[in-house]
């Protein structure tokens, strides 16, 4: 549903319905705002680099064909400008991009203990523990998790994005998958798995945070 209105208001956009093409950007702008966050890790260059994709965005409007290509297009956008900052700043230099295993733990202190489902304290530790994680993940990796985990974008998206073979990204989401596992304490997975390890059409409702929950699934 929410596709459906992006593609109709991106539609009146490029008919040259101004509102449409703002209330489109309102919409957009959360889920590129987290994605170059989480890419850059750089808040004073965040605002300048959302802005750029925006204005990329407007200048492009009506290359985007078909409108269902629209979040794979302007994701493609908001990764390359990322990709310009780090470069331009020198901190593209030491980014791994290859597909090698990784071998790192990451822990906080109080997220070895058992938590409570209720117990907020632990589960905000136990997220920072995954996170953490996700960030010492070889970079294609990582946002291969990101975009398919977070952004909820399917194969064939997140092929158009970073611009490789579906095959590619199964491959890529597969070790990612792998290395985060191989970063977690067995106690943290222990945790994860009996709280999120039910099967997909099981019904199970927790007031706990999102935690990433595909990121350290099978």
């Amino acid at each position: 549903m929410s596709q459906d209105i992006e593609s109709q208001l991106l539609l009146a956009a490029q008919a040259g319905d101004m509102d449409a093409c703002e209330i489109l950007l309102l919409r957009l702008d959360p889920d590129i705002r987290r994605f170059v966050r989480r890419l850059i890790n750089h808040v004073e260059t965040e605002d300048d680099i959302v802005q750029e994709v925006m204005i990329a965005f407007y200048q492009n409007l009506q290359r985007i064909n078909p409108v269902d290509t629209l979040r794979p297009y302007i994701f493609r956008i908001a990764r390359n400008r990322c990709y310009d900052e780090l470069r331009r700043s020198g901190r593209g230099e030491n980014m791994s991009l290859d597909d090698e295993p990784v071998e790192l733990h990451i822990s906080f202190t109080e997220a070895h203990k058992q938590p409570a489902p209720d117990d907020i304290t632990h589960w905000l530790l136990l997220g920072m523990e995954v996170r953490n994680a996700l960030d010492h993940l070889p970079e294609v990796q990582r946002q291969t998790l990101l975009l398919y985990s977070e952004e909820g974008m399917s194969y064939s998206e997140i092929a158009d994005i970073m611009e490789v073979s579906i095959g590619t990204v199964k491959s890529r989401l597969y070790y990612a998958k792998k290395n985060l596992r191989g970063c977690l304490r067995p106690e943290t997975l222990d945790v994860l798995d009996d709280e999120f390890g039910m099967p997909a059409n099981a019904s199970r409702k927790k007031q706990t945070p999102d935690l990433t929950i595909e990121a350290v699934g099978d």
